[in-house]
């Protein structure tokens, strides 16, 4: 449970995340009940794409009857992972000083979404009886996380480790010329480390890219480093 300013921008029905503006509605109700909208943000985003393992910051939640907000009854927080169905993971009892999940969710762990669904409550001051309702869903993607590194010592080596951890993982490296081509297949070990040799060059130096598939839980992501020689020495630099 804990106050928060996102009930204020749900006064106007109206959720404004980054650049992004949702509008929300509820579900039927009742001719005795009170409508409400329910809104959800995921580090101030309704969705984002980040690699394994990154920040992602707190849920911001809040429920409004389309003038002030609504601070009776409780709240689940749903999630829907790759082919499943939605499920409660979170759930606040008392939204009378804000809606809280606590630190659920913060890090990338894969291809997840998120809602918020309002239970409904009465006000016994008012007798006011406020509907459930659904929020806006938040989308968070995942990539592999590659952690390169571009190293030239005896030879010039494009390598890291893979997470979330995977034993004998394809990972196809290219070469930049004139479009990315081809250059070799390899397999994480069984520690989801991958490793290759590759041939610097000189001037702008050449582009070696890591790419590794998509799976339901994570999407395809790429790491690229370039190499070049400089003088009598060879350089490896990671790129973004």
């Amino acid at each position: 449970m804990r106050s928060t300013r996102l009930g204020a921008a749900l006064a106007s029905l109206t959720i404004t995340a980054g650049t992004a503006t949702l509008l929300m509605a509820g579900p039927a109700m009742a001719d005795t009940d009170t409508g409400t909208q329910a809104g959800l943000v995921l580090g101030g985003r309704t969705g984002t794409a980040v690699a394994y393992g990154d920040y992602l910051g707190t849920f911001d939640a809040a429920v409004s009857d389309g003038t002030n907000p609504v601070t009776v009854g409780a709240a689940d927080l749903q999630q829907q992972l790759p082919g499943k169905t939605w499920k409660v993971v979170k759930s606040d009892a008392d939204v009378s000083d804000g809606i809280s999940f606590g630190s659920f969710g913060s890090k990338a762990r894969g291809n997840v979404k998120y809602r918020l669904h309002y239970l409904g409550g009465t006000d016994t001051d008012t007798a006011t009886t406020y509907a459930a309702s659904y929020s806006n869903t938040v989308i968070v993607k995942t990539a592999w996380n590659l952690s390169p590194h571009a190293l030239c010592t005896t030879k010039c080596r494009f390598y890291g480790k893979l997470s979330p951890k995977a034993k004998h993982r394809k990972v196809l490296i290219q070469v930049k010329h004139h479009g990315w081509k081809r250059y070799k297949v390899l397999h994480t070990n069984a520690h989801s480390h991958w490793n290759v040799v590759v041939k610097p060059s000189r001037g702008n130096g050449t582009y070696y890219r890591a790419v590794v598939a998509k799976t339901k839980q994570l999407i395809k992501s790429y790491a690229v480093g370039r190499f070049t020689i400089v003088g009598r020495s060879a350089l490896g630099i990671n790129h973004p």
